[in-house]
């Protein structure tokens, strides 16, 4: 079965966490322990943290790909505070995200999965 076409895993009525999702790949092959699984995901995830915070257009398999950009910024903002007082500040930088994700992703969402 292709992981495009692999239903979402739950356990129970919600979506599982990282962990669970670590133990259900590991369960998948027995060669693959949770540690290792858990290893790897999260230096692939480090990894691709890293190269989208570059700026560059960073391919993720099966979804899409994505670029964040640090910007100047510009104008100014009003924030609320904890005790309700509002505050206007100048915005100094901003970040832009930029999405496209596959048309199979996308056909896959629009029919849930």
């Amino acid at each position: 079965m292709s992981v495009c076409n692999r239903q979402p895993i739950r356990l129970g009525a919600s979506k599982i966490n990282h962990t669970q999702r670590v133990a259900h790949v590991a369960r998948q092959r027995r060669i693959l322990t949770k540690a290792v699984v858990r290893e790897s995901v999260e230096r692939y995830l480090e990894t691709l943290a890293e190269e989208i915070a570059s700026g560059e257009w960073v391919d993720i398999p099966y979804i899409g790909k994505i670029q964040v950009i640090r910007e100047e910024g510009q104008g100014y903002v009003t924030t609320v505070s904890a005790d309700g007082t509002r505050q206007r500040r100048k915005v100094e930088m901003r970040l832009r995200t930029k999405v496209r994700l596959y048309e199979r992703f996308k056909r896959n969402c629009r029919l849930g999965g």
